[in-house]
């Protein structure tokens, strides 16, 4: 009897402790990372034009250029930029360099992107 509660109090702990690794890797509450990304911000299209970008919680995203209303979701990469994939296959990269950022296009199945300015305003 003994050897079963010591199997199963170690089965338990190691139960524990896997959840508890798990964990760590979970987005907190606010947005994915709590890095601060959520928000809206201001930047122009691939041809110059006006696009706003809003960034919610929990990865959604959502955008307007031109009149068009662009949907889609966002996740925060390694150094705390975040990319965003529109669901007509566009991506977009939002980066922070000091007090600015910096919005990279890239067209479906694109690698290399068009950079601009863009500015967080909420």
């Amino acid at each position: 009897m003994d050897r079963f509660l010591s199997k199963a109090a170690a089965v338990l702990g190691a139960a524990f402790l896997a959840l508890a690794a798990a964990g760590c890797d979970a987005p907190s509450g606010g947005d994915a990372g709590g890095s601060g990304v959520v928000g809206t911000y201001k930047t122009t299209d691939t041809q110059g034009n006006p696009m706003t970008i809003m960034l919610g919680e929990e990865g959604a995203a959502s955008g307007e250029r031109q009149g068009d209303e662009m949907t889609g979701s966002w996740k925060e990469e390694e150094g705390g930029a975040v990319m965003i994939t529109w669901s007509d296959g566009w991506r977009t990269k939002l980066a922070k360099d000091g007090d600015t950022y910096t919005k990279t296009a890239y067209r479906p199945g694109d690698q290399e992107g068009v950079s601009t300015n863009a500015e967080k305003v909420k």
